[in-house]
């Protein structure tokens, strides 16, 4: 039977280096059975198999498997937020080229990445609530950083639009096009597909 953690947020882990590497190697083995067998079809006995680790010393490292996709929502998620916290980023004054930027970077992410965001699409569903929440407070807070950028535009009056907040959300979901659609899209490059995606929420925002 599955351990199930608390109904409260995740108990703190410890900092140390070796701690966090075994753990992202749980995640990382882990996810890769999500993906080929389904995350309800996968028990903790296989995870421990995969990575070696005895099923008693597993649970000192991750509370359930609850837990483990939570903690694959955190390893997507660190690098969108990082990208807003790069000065190269931050720093690019002209509104169309930073929205141009971040369109690129999001999308070569979410390219990488692939098979791991339409596994989270799949099964976000089986999250508790209080993960969850912590999830979606997340992807808001992606969705307000583009709001920046468009509202910038806006002021600047090289960008056009009704409604920031809904702009931001059709570009992030737009975003999520080659992750859930790959498989109708193979016969376009990677370039051609930023290109595509670029001009359309240019055209969509640009005066």
């Amino acid at each position: 039977m599955t351990k199930t953690a608390p109904d409260k947020e995740l108990k703190p882990k410890r900092n140390n280096d070796l701690f966090q590497k075994r753990q992202m190697q749980i995640v990382n083995k882990a996810t890769k059975l999500f993906m080929k067998k389904g995350y309800a079809q996968t028990s903790m006995r296989e995870i421990s198999k995969a990575t070696g680790i005895d099923i008693s010393n597993l649970y000192y490292f991750i509370e359930s498997k609850e837990e483990i996709l939570f903690r694959v929502f955190e390893m997507l998620h660190r690098p969108e937020i990082e990208l807003f916290e790069k000065q190269r980023t931050m720093c690019i004054a002209d509104p169309i080229e930073h929205l141009r930027t971040v369109i690129r970077e999001l999308f070569n992410f979410g390219y990488d990445y692939r098979q791991e965001i339409l596994l989270l699409y799949r099964e976000s569903n089986v999250l508790p609530k209080r993960l969850l929440k912590v999830i979606l407070a997340r992807e808001s807070l992606l969705i307000k950083q583009i709001e920046e950028i468009l509202n910038r535009g806006l002021e600047k009056k090289v960008f056009y639009f009704e409604d920031a907040s809904f702009t931001a959300n059709l570009i992030i979901f737009n975003l999520s096009l080659y992750p859930l659609r790959s498989w109708n899209l193979k016969k376009h490059s990677r370039e051609e597909l930023i290109n595509l995606l670029e001009k359309h929420f240019l055209k969509a925002v640009k005066i």
